[in-house]
């Protein structure tokens, strides 16, 4: 007896090789397509176009910056009459969109505190002050003043 859980995860070696041939076939359909549309746009516009994605009956061209998207968006007509041309008689219209910047990995950002100066400022308005607002701001100013405490180098 066979007491194993199925996963749905399956390893690549796992896959028929069938499933492999129709997505390598579908990216140079692709790629076909993204050079069909960067023979169509100028030589200062063609190098901005990332990917195309034939999408039922549309044409969807992925850009760089929405500035260049624009820029391809003037070529609409050209792009399709090539399109069709080339025996893609399907697409009938092409849309333009903008891929999203690659995220970058963050540094960490440092606190900027007060100086010593804006907490005793903070102090002596939170004492002549005896209402919310004060309670507030004498709390800050503490907090403050620790962590000016903390990041100070001690000297010896």
């Amino acid at each position: 007896m066979n007491h194993t859980k199925k996963t749905g995860f399956k390893a690549a070696n796992q896959f028929e090789q069938r499933s492999l041939a129709i997505c390598l076939e579908n990216l140079a359909e692709q790629q076909r397509l993204s050079n069909r549309v960067r023979a169509v746009l100028p030589n200062n516009i063609a190098p901005h176009v990332v990917h195309c994605v034939p999408s039922a009956n549309r044409l969807l061209i992925y850009a760089e910056s929405a500035s260049w998207a624009s820029q391809i968006r003037f070529f609409q007509g050209e792009i399709l009459a090539k399109i069709q041309a080339s025996g893609q008689q399907n697409i009938s219209t092409v849309q333009v969109r903008v891929l999203p910047p690659l995220a970058s990995p963050r540094t960490p950002r440092k606190p900027r505190l007060p100086s010593i100066d804006n907490v005793r400022l903070l102090q002596h308005h939170a004492a002549a002050s005896e209402d919310v607002l004060a309670s507030a701001l004498a709390r800050l100013a503490t907090t403050l003043s620790r962590r000016q405490q903390r990041s100070e180098p001690v000297s010896d």
